[in-house]
């Protein structure tokens, strides 16, 4: 993760005449897809305000912008644990730019991956569509299926959020969460992502 260098504060008593503060850099390909995914959701529907877009997250503060998004970071005094609908992925993320002083982290498709995190850019991968527009492409060779850990069920199911949305007059996904249920065994459950090529698709 890239931290942006603060120029020291000036010494002389009168104030400057702009306030300085930390930044952070990030890939996005260090975000787990189902989030990055959400959240591209999230900026396409985004309303606007007085010209400002306001994009809906129940918890993060975010700002689009061409190469991706900033997430604010204030609001983790409010929050020391990580709030169930932040993948401890995503936490790892905003924690270690947050210690490192910053207060927005940038998550930017053109920054270079760290190998101080987990990479999901196999799984998901940015494309250029006919109009130029940037769009995601699934790897055909990274195809995988979500089983439960304990029994290898595909009958699983996470908790989730949706909002409505009023052009496509339908519930449009927010974001995923981390718990997690098997109907084959009847009880919470760890998911496990297995290879889907090859794999018979049966459910117990």
């Amino acid at each position: 993760m890239f931290a942006a260098p603060v120029a020291p504060v000036p010494t002389q008593s009168r104030r400057p005449a702009m306030r300085r503060f930390p930044v952070c850099a990030c890939s996005t390909a260090h975000l787990p897809c189902a989030e990055h995914d959400a959240i591209d959701r999230l900026i396409q529907l985004a309303p606007r305000r007085r010209g400002r877009m306001i994009v809906d997250h129940p918890i993060l503060t975010i700002e689009a912008h061409q190469y991706g998004f900033w997430v604010h970071l204030g609001f983790m005094d409010d929050w020391p644990e990580r709030p169930d609908a932040l993948s401890p992925e995503f936490w790892a993320l905003l924690a270690d730019a947050r210690k490192a002083g910053a207060n927005w982290l940038s998550f930017d498709r053109d920054e270079p991956p760290s190998d101080r995190f987990p990479v999901f850019a196999t799984m998901q991968r940015e494309a250029t569509g006919d109009a130029g527009e940037s769009v995601n492409a699934a790897t055909p060779a990274g195809r995988i299926t979500i089983r439960c850990s304990a029994c290898g069920s595909a009958e699983v199911m996470r908790d989730a959020w949706a909002r409505w949305d009023d052009d496509a007059q339908d519930w449009v996904l927010g974001a995923v969460f981390d718990a997690a249920f098997c109907e084959a065994c009847e009880k919470d459950a760890t998911l496990s992502e297995q290879p889907l090529d090859g794999l018979q698709h049966t459910h117990p």
